[in-house]
């Protein structure tokens, strides 16, 4: 492991500026992904397109769109992009929708139907090419040389063709006839990429198409790679567990394994291979040989040294769960400790919030027949087949309905669940939104009731714990922190303390500005320390994120050093908490470094966040186009779905940054109006900034704005900011404030962003009386005239950029005194060094060139 600190302080530590900060929504349907092809032709490779990067020739990259259609897409530029009465007339420049077949052609080549579509049609006309190279395609597979056929599909997904179920399943089973059952898959192969290569979901007769015709191959084969080799291509589009591909993958597979022996199996197979058979194995539901055959795949994979995930394995066991198969699944996780010692399946999910940390399951919880508190001299057992045992289950795969029914059902029965089993439920209850209205009092007062049947005092204790500790972690889940603080007293009179997830639970509850909370989670830190509470990375990633927003560079990578040396592995939360710090601080190599190492990580996982905020960095921070693509390039390679926040970035980073794009940008909107993820308000603020600020094109800034509401989208903040900051740039300060009111009127808030932008706006008028009365309307936080928090009774709090466009605007009508004053306001803020650090460099460099001036007047 490399000494992340001194990389740190060897890196690029700049200055940052402020940028806007949108929150990333995740969304699973709106990218474009490409195959990673098996090929088995060795003399004709076929390898998928990289996936594609926007540009602005994306719209005229077909060489064979008639030339009206290819002028007037070019011509789209400025403010005339924005000249429509309509939002549907507004969305006219954006690609249709494909043409889908509504009938299934006979195997005959056809001379007047067409069996390629494309997304861009022309007056509900399909252009001749596609016929053309369809015809070509139907002579090829009919002709002498069956393999001619494959340039054509090369040439038919260049051009964004894809063939119809017709073609596709002549050209399959006729390479079946042929006997060719490898030229047979990679045609599959080929034709699945040429549709799925631009986005489009395949419909249900094609999903049964291509299913179907992968049974076809691996019923004619019997060969096992090329089998499993289908049914990865089957899993990467969401078809494997429909095909009914599995029985002949996993018969295929015993088959060598008996024959040939795990040797010749070892050198064919890989990690992801093994859990390809997993999920295969896993589709087989309700066998009584179903955990037979699991724990034989696994066992299989230990002698060959090739074993799955731990989230693979947690998918297998979760299958188990939803069957009900409780036997099954004591049995597979037993097997999985003796690969992954301690072992305990848990259910990976992400957040909406920043930083969407994920508590991990308590590291001190019990085996199936025990579990222990953080005590660990005192056990709580539970006897085998204790229905109480079912709903700890459950509660460990976050069912939080099925655990609040096998209660009911436990009550119902006049059985009384154990302690732990309602301190579970109460803590997988609060983390889940459909049952956060749970009554956690009603909750709270049966877990009494269990108490008060325990006889034994050291057992009691622990149990009392358990639920105190789940309390603490559910009130202040949901924000009740009077409620939290008597928890975390309750448990301080049982000679205890929480545990590192009731901290890290409290940190998340914990809003009190950036700085603050820093401090607290510094505090924190060292008191479970000094209690030798074991730590877990849910713990660490809170302590790292709030350290990351407070600036503290070097705290950041004490404790992720500190967090290593504990043996325990940072997940891709950590490292996109990491990169975020480096890249707020400007420290280039030490976040590629760490990127780098994420991504070579053993038990990497991708996930968006560390991918966002590379691509925002050089976005926002560099500048550099090609080096933010680079990384949406890589999260596509990765098959992570891009966020409504990537596509904010993307638009950025086409209409911000040198050479311009404003085309593209453009019709990237125009792309979300169609998809899961739909254009938004930070998607139009994006556009807005580009075309007020970066452009000083104010007319077409308020066409967009316009233009946005036009569509249905009511602006709540971000647009607002967008068009304030251009109003401001154009020097028209009194119709930036009466737009700052006009969203108030509206019933939402103003932002510290905003202020800051009419306080730079004021100073820049030399209207320093009013750029004083908003920055003294806003709170410290640590002053007088407002309480902490971001916003607390409708009171803005300052952050460190307020302070920093206060002094500019000081400076800028020659005020050092009264900028040197708001310096020291700001440094009893306590504020880290390398935030106060640029503020003070900024006063001293205006000294020096008022100083500069002097001198030069007098001589």
């Amino acid at each position: 492991m490399m000494n992340l600190k001194t990389t740190a302080l060897l890196g690029n530590l700049g200055r940052q500026n402020v940028t806007r900060q949108l929150m990333p929504l995740t969304n699973s349907k709106n990218s474009v992904l490409n195959l990673s092809q098996r090929t088995s032709h060795a003399t004709q490779p076929v390898t998928a397109n990289a996936p594609r990067s926007f540009s602005s020739s994306q719209a005229s990259r077909d060489n064979n769109t008639n030339t009206a259609q290819t002028h007037h897409h070019h011509n789209i530029t400025g403010a005339h992009q924005f000249q429509y009465d309509s939002p549907s007339a507004f969305a006219s420049h954006s690609l249709h929708t494909p043409y889908l077949p509504s009938t299934t052609q006979r195997f005959q080549s056809p001379l007047t139907n067409l069996n390629f579509r494309k997304d861009i049609t022309n007056n509900n006309k399909a252009i001749p090419r596609y016929s053309q190279i369809s015809k070509n395609a139907w002579d090829a597979i009919n002709g002498q040389d069956a393999r001619a056929v494959f340039p054509f599909l090369q040439e038919m997904r260049h051009e964004g063709f894809y063939a119809d179920t017709a073609l596709s399943s002549r050209i399959v089973t006729h390479f079946l006839d042929m006997n060719a059952p490898q030229d047979a898959e990679r045609a599959l192969v080929m034709l699945v990429d040429c549709h799925q290569s631009q986005g489009r979901t395949l419909s249900t007769s094609q999903k049964n198409t291509y299913t179907a015709l992968a049974k076809d191959i691996v019923n004619h084969s019997s060969d096992f790679s090329q089998a499993l080799s289908l049914a990865k291509l089957l899993d990467r589009h969401g078809l494997l567990a429909s095909s009914g591909l599995a029985d002949g993958t996993l018969r295929s597979y015993r088959q060598l394994k008996t024959a040939a022996g795990l040797d010749v199996v070892k050198r064919m197979i890989s990690s992801s291979d093994i859990e390809t058979l997993l999920t295969l194995q896993s589709s087989q539901v309700r066998t009584n040989a179903r955990y037979k055959h699991l724990i034989e795949i696994l066992l299989d994979a230990k002698e060959m040294n090739i074993v799955p995930s731990q989230e693979s394995c947690s998918r297998v066991s979760a299958s188990f769960m939803r069957l009900g198969d409780f036997t099954g699944q004591l049995a597979w996780d037993t097997a999985v400790q003796e690969i992954y010692p301690g072992y305990k399946a848990s259910i990976i999910e992400e957040s909406e919030f920043i930083p969407a940390y994920v508590p991990e399951q308590q590291s001190n919880r019990r085996s199936s027949n025990a579990y222990k508190t953080s005590n660990p001299s005192a056990q709580v057992l539970l006897r085998n087949g204790d229905p109480s045992e079912a709903i700890i289950r459950a509660c460990r795969f976050g069912y939080a309905a099925v655990a609040l029914e096998n209660i009911s059902k436990m009550m119902q029965e006049n059985q009384m669940p154990s302690p732990q089993a309602i301190a579970d439920t109460i803590q997988v209850c609060a983390k889940r939104e459909k049952e956060r209205k749970t009554d956690y009092q009603q909750l709270f007062q049966l877990a009494r009731q269990s108490l008060d049947t325990i006889t034994d005092n050291l057992h009691r204790r622990a149990a009392e714990y358990e639920v105190y500790n789940a309390m603490l972690v559910a009130n202040a889940t949901l924000g009740d922190m009077a409620a939290a603080k008597k928890n975390y007293d309750d448990i301080v009179k049982l000679g205890q303390f929480p545990d590192a997830t009731g901290y890290a639970t409290l940190l998340i509850a914990t809003t009190t500005g950036a700085v603050d909370e820093a401090n607290d989670a510094l505090r924190i830190l060292e008191e479970v320390k000094r209690h030798n509470i074991k730590p877990n990375i849910f713990f660490y990633n809170v302590v790292i994120g709030k350290l990351s927003r407070g600036r503290k560079i070097e705290r950041v990578l004490e404790v992720y050093e500190e967090m290593v040396q504990h043996r325990i592995r940072p997940n891709a939360i950590t490292y996109g908490t990491l990169i975020s710090a480096c890249t707020r601080v400007g420290s280039e190599d030490m976040a590629r470094n760490l990127f780098q190492e994420m991504v070579t990580a053993p038990n990497y996982h991708a996930r968006h966040g560390p991918h966002n905020a590379m691509i925002q960095f050089y976005v926002r921070q560099k500048k550099d186009r090609q080096a933010a693509l680079k990384y949406y390039e890589d999260m596509l390679q990765r098959r992570l779905i891009p966020t409504e926040h990537t596509y904010t970035l993307l638009i950025e980073a086409h209409a911000c940054i040198q050479p311009y794009d404003l085309t593209e940008a453009n019709r990237l909107i125009q792309s979300l109006k169609r998809g899961p993820v739909k254009a938004s308000e930070s998607h139009y603020g994006a556009l807005i900034h580009a075309y007020g600020v970066e452009h000083r094109d104010l007319s077409t800034a308020e066409t967009v704005f316009e233009n946005m509401r036009k569509s249905g989208i009511v602006p709540k903040g971000p647009a607002y900011q967008s068009l304030i900051e251009s109003y401001i740039t154009d020097g028209q300060v009194n119709k930036a404030v009466e737009l700052r009111n006009q969203l108030l009127e509206s019933g939402q808030s103003s932002s510290a962003y905003i202020e800051n932008t009419l306080i730079r706006g004021y100073g820049q008028n030399s209207d320093i009386a009013l750029a004083e009365q908003v920055f003294e309307a806003m709170s410290d936080p640590h002053g007088s005239n407002g309480s902490s928090g971001a916003q607390a009774g409708g009171v803005i709090t300052k952050e460190p950029s307020t302070y920093q466009s206060m002094v500019s605007a000081y400076l800028e009508n020659g005020m050092v005194d009264r900028a040197y004053e708001t310096l020291a306001r700001m440094r009893r803020q306590h504020y880290p060094e390398l935030v106060v650090k640029p503020v003070e460099e900024a006063i001293h460099a205006s000294v020096a060139s008022l100083e500069s001036e002097t001198k030069s007047v007098a001589a």
